[in-house]
């Protein structure tokens, strides 16, 4: 493997949020030494204080002789930086040191974090929680639950840039059941900036993800906003995508394109609604270029919320 495909890997790695105890890790070797191991690194890990609580920045550096990658929801490349970390309490902090001869060591530091001092984007927390968050089909959604909801109906297809829900075909518990992913449960966790699935899905080979358990990651980019051609959008305001998601390795349930030859799977998603408790995902068909061309809708909820 090329130093640069070790550095692309490095760099695709996301964040692990992180933080320790007032007092620093250390472990002291020579640095001239060649490094074979992960007890030979010579790491600090500190926590950047606010008074007396432990806040979600930590200053890591390492002075063994070996290129570092610190990985949190994001990657930094540098033996000595500062990571910010997005909750509270237990957090990882990875590092994945190249050796002088190529060979990658791998250690993951626990730590804590009191208090997010430092601001921290509340997608977030919405998705992930404090560390890690479950989240299903959102089947007995009300009416009310946000502005175009459909009661009962957590998927189907609608109109873009203006249905904030399934609006022509809409599918609830028994269309779910027969395809057999009505129990399916994605979590999303900060560690990493990773993302399992786990599905039942029982249709045609092809149609989504086949019944098993499916791991990727996924990245927040809330500056793709998009206008609504019908408003109120789900989020009350005349903006209807308030962000997108984008995934890799991994689709949510039944993320796929059900009108498209080959059933391609679907990566990156609007998101029309997100709190602690509603998730609204939305994507177009590709041939779809403006309002009303045909669009698919997902509406999840975390997991023991009921509406």
């Amino acid at each position: 493997m090329t130093m640069n495909k070790i550095l692309n890997i490095a760099f695709a790695l996301a964040f692990a949020v992180l933080f320790v105890a007032c007092n620093p890790i250390e472990k002291d070797f020579g640095t001239g030494e060649v490094v074979t191991s992960t007890d030979q690194l010579n790491v600090t890990i500190t926590p950047v204080m606010f008074k007396t609580y432990k806040t979600n920045k930590y200053k890591v550096q390492c002075k063994s002789p070996v290129v570092c990658k610190w990985s949190t929801t994001a990657s930094y490349i540098s033996n000595d930086t500062t990571v910010l970390l997005l909750g509270k309490g237990a957090q990882n902090i990875k590092l994945t040191a190249m050796a002088a001869d190529g060979s990658l060591l791998t250690k993951t530091y626990s730590v804590t974090v009191d208090s997010l001092y430092y601001p921290v984007p509340p997608q977030w927390g919405y998705l992930c929680g404090s560390s890690s968050k479950t989240w299903v089909w959102a089947t007995d959604v009300t009416g009310t639950a946000f502005p175009g909801a459909a009661a009962g109906k957590c998927y189907g297809n609608g109109g873009y840039l203006a249905n904030n829900s399934p609006g022509w075909w809409t599918c609830g518990l028994s269309d779910l059941t027969g395809w057999g992913v009505a129990n399916d449960k994605m979590t999303f966790s900060l560690d990493g900036a990773s993302m399992t699935l786990v599905t039942g899905n029982s249709q045609t080979a092809g149609k989504g993800l086949a019944a098993g358990t499916y791991g990727g990651t996924y990245s927040f980019d809330m500056s793709k906003t998009k206008a609504s051609s019908s408003p109120p959008s789900a989020s009350n305001s005349n903006t209807y995508a308030i962000g997108q998601l984008t995934l890799s390795g991994v689709t949510v349930s039944l993320g796929f394109q059900p009108n498209v030859s080959g059933y391609p799977s679907i990566y990156t998603y609007d998101i029309l609604y997100l709190d602690n408790n509603i998730m609204v995902l939305e994507a177009p068909e590709p041939s779809t270029t403006g309002a009303w061309g045909t669009a698919w809708f997902w509406v999840f909820k975390r997991q023991g919320y009921s509406f």
